[in-house]
This record gives structure tokens, sequence and C-alpha cells, in this order.
């Protein structure tokens, strides 16, 4: 519920390799594009009683990050794309709850990384992209960004 601390238990192995996987995709992505930067494993302050760590948090521009200060947590605000690896055993409520928070709280996407379907499911304020398989990963918020599903998901 909101404002109560949830224990989560350790993610396997797998869901680590794909954690790391985007966060080193899109930090190399913000080498070429220094446009923002990408934190795994931040506390995000999403709304006054709720905080969220997303596997990977995005935050974009100049403004923006200069509202971080690096030395404490949270970070004030949501990120601009939450990035969270699905475990086999997460329940659908639990990731669209997830998704809501994100989104009522500031972020412009959220992606739930599924390698036991091997999708990637896009959420934004207008609707769920479905990607599977050879289906590129874009997003308007990365120009240039562009990564097959099956590299992240199914591949790993």
């Amino acid at each position: 519920m909101d404002g109560e601390l949830i224990p989560l238990p350790s993610g396997t192995i797998r869901r680590a390799e794909i954690r790391d996987l985007v966060g080193h995709l899109i930090w190399s992505y913000f080498r070429a594009n220094p446009i923002g930067k990408s934190i795994s494993e931040v506390d995000c302050r999403i709304s006054d009683d709720t905080v969220r760590r997303p596997d990977v948090a995005i935050f974009l521009g100049a403004e923006r990050l200069k509202q971080i200060d690096p030395g404490k947590i949270p970070a004030p605000f949501a990120p601009d794309i939450a990035a969270e690896v699905l475990s086999e055993s997460e329940k659908a409520m639990g990731a669209r709850r997830k998704v809501r928070d994100y989104l009522r709280g500031g972020s412009k996407e959220v992606w739930l990384l599924d390698h036991a379907n091997g999708e990637v499911l896009v959420h934004t304020g207008k609707g769920i992209r479905v990607l599977q398989g050879a289906d590129v990963l874009e997003s308007v918020l990365l120009p240039g960004f562009a990564l097959a599903v099956a590299d992240l998901v199914v591949n790993v």
C-alpha cells in the first residue's frame, strides 16, 4: 500500500544481467549524446508518500539533472523513463501498480522488460506498445537510440 515499506527479494542473475545491459546501453548512448543520465537502482520520490527504485532510472535535461544531489537519496522526482525488468515471480497487478505510480509521478515512459515472454512493453500516457523479437525499442525521448528487443530480453 502507499506509504508502506515493502521488502523485495533479490532478483535472479538473468534479471541483473538484463538490468545491467540496459544501464550500459543507455550510459553508452549518453556518452555520445549528452542529454541525460542513467542510474541503476536509485530511489526516486514518486509522490509525497511513495518512493520507487526502478532497475534503471533515466533522467533527461540539464535543468532536471541540476536538481538531483548525487550525495542524497531519494532523487527528488520520478525519472523521465523508468525501466523495470520483470521477474518470473512478479504479478501483473504489481507491475501495473509500478507503471501507474511512475506515470502519475511524472515519468514520460515506463519500459517493462519481460524475459519470460520475450517482450518489452513501453507504457506512456497515451497507451502501451508491445515489442517482440526483431521489433526495435526506440523512444522520441532518446533521439537516435534503437535496439532490437531480441538483444535485450531474448538473447541474454
